[in-house]
């Protein structure tokens, strides 16, 4: 990638910090609540932008242009709250992201702990993701159960939530890769994967702007049956393309994932806080329930359902981001 080529370590602060997105199949940005808008200018403490976008020339052609870009409206009167975005998941890298091929249904777990959430203010937020409050879900702020990477839309949710400190967050993806014949690694490019979820909110923090996951590398040097630590992830990356995959093996993967050690980092670009878990926190989930849909020719059928996934109010689901406009403090 260009950008990762360029990044000097100024721009590196804007790499978490992002300060509005648009992914493939959205629609045009919805204006923000009549009450929050996004701060520019004044004593605002960021003070650089920088534009990201993803490009996907698989075949490599030449004399490819492109002329979209992006336009802003700035308000001429100031709103109550100053939004911001937060987003959950994983780091969009190999060490979080490896993925078998041939497999049906492979989920990838991250945990925002309520360590994180105690950037929040103590009166709580109002916000617009599955909600942990004391080591309970208490609903599902998205469910994506029919994901598509062409239709990624911003998803408007019928009344805020307010989170309070102490709340923790649990993200998972879950994938389908019957169609390929070699790991899928994360990263940026169309052909890898990313595993995020990214919402507006308010009042807006300076200090906290993800809360990302990854495999924590002595998870992977047990796995490789490695005695020297994994410090360059180019070899795991170069380890894992290398697997001869089987049924047997793909299936131990995910038991793998589901009791590797993560590492969690949490705040802003430069100035991220880190948490490790042994293994993701366990909370008492969810239960789900059976509801009845009626068909044209009256049969009825059994569908499974939960019992908050109605409850929405805004929150933008990202798989794959082509274009990100992200931020930098002075």
């Amino acid at each position: 990638m260009v950008c990762a080529t360029i990044f000097s370590p100024k721009l590196q602060l804007c790499t978490t910090n992002i300060a509005s997105i648009w992914a493939v199949g959205g629609d045009e940005i919805e204006e923000f609540a009549e009450e929050a808008g996004y701060p520019v200018g004044g004593d605002f403490p960021i003070k650089y932008y920088v534009i990201e976008m993803h490009y996907n020339n698989a075949e490599l052609a030449s004399n490819r242009t492109d002329s979209s870009g992006i336009r802003f409206y700035i308000g001429k009167e100031l709103r109550q709250h100053d939004l911001g975005y937060l987003s959950f998941g994983t780091y969009p890298n190999s060490a979080a992201i490896a993925i078998p091929p041939k497999i049906a249904r492979f989920n990838i777990d991250s945990y925002c702990s309520p360590r994180a959430s105690q950037h929040f203010p103590e009166s709580g937020h109002s916000i617009w993701t599955k909600l942990i409050r004391n080591n309970t879900a208490t609903q599902y702020l998205f469910n994506a159960e029919a994901y598509d990477f062409n239709y990624q839309f911003e998803n408007v949710l019928q009344q805020p939530i307010k989170l309070y400190r102490g709340d923790a967050f649990a993200t998972r993806c879950i994938y389908n890769t019957m169609n390929k014949n070699e790991i899928t690694l994360g990263g940026p490019r169309t052909r890898d994967e990313m595993c995020l979820h990214i919402f507006t909110y308010y009042p807006r923090m300076n200090d906290l702007y993800s809360c990302w996951t990854m495999n924590a590398m002595a998870s992977w040097q047990r796995l490789m049956n490695s005695s020297s630590p994994i410090t360059d992830r180019m070899l795991l990356k170069q380890w894992l393309l290398n697997i001869t995959w089987t049924p047997g093996l793909a299936t131990e993967w995910q038991e793998f994932y589901n009791s590797a050690s993560r590492d969690a980092f949490f705040g802003r670009s430069g100035n991220l806080e880190q948490e490790f878990f042994s293994i993701l926190p366990k909370y008492k989930d969810l239960q789900p329930f059976e509801c009845e849909k009626q068909q044209t020719n009256d049969s009825a059928v059994t569908t499974i359902g939960y019992n908050s996934a109605n409850q929405y109010k805004r929150f933008v689901l990202l798989a794959f981001v082509p274009f990100i406009v992200r931020t930098s403090f002075k």
